[in-house]
């Protein structure tokens, strides 16, 4: 009995350890080639917002904020900010994103997004 709780448990780890790669390897198609806001991988509720005026190697993640949002929501932090994650209605398309304001919006409601800030160094496109 305790060799399959051990099975579970190993297998929770890995299925958590694809999760975080997954997480990792939408971040980084974002830094490699998507600009503006573009919609990440199957799920076309998922768009990246992307900051032009900023970008850096290592981009780290922020709380993710979850709740019926509307269709603006404020951003802000005290590094700069790379791009931010939002997830929303299915089709939804930004309006507008203005960076320096710190506010994101879209055609339809938003439910979630992650802040993705450059601490330290950061190079500015």
């Amino acid at each position: 009995m305790r060799n399959k709780l051990q099975a579970v448990t190993k297998f929770e780890r890995r299925a958590l350890l694809l999760g975080v790669v997954l997480l990792v390897g939408l971040a980084t198609l974002g830094l490699t080639g998507l600009a503006g806001a573009a919609q990440i991988g199957p799920n076309p509720t998922v768009q990246l917002v992307d900051n032009l005026a900023v970008s850096c190697e290592s981009p780290v993640p922020s709380v993710p904020v979850v709740g019926q949002l509307g269709e603006t929501i404020t951003v802000s932090a005290e590094d700069p900010i790379d791009f931010v994650l939002v997830k929303s209605a299915p089709n939804a398309e930004v309006v507008t994103a203005d960076f320096v304001a710190g506010q994101i919006t879209l055609t339809e409601n938003i439910t979630s997004y992650v802040v993705w800030t450059c601490p330290g160094t950061t190079t500015t496109g």
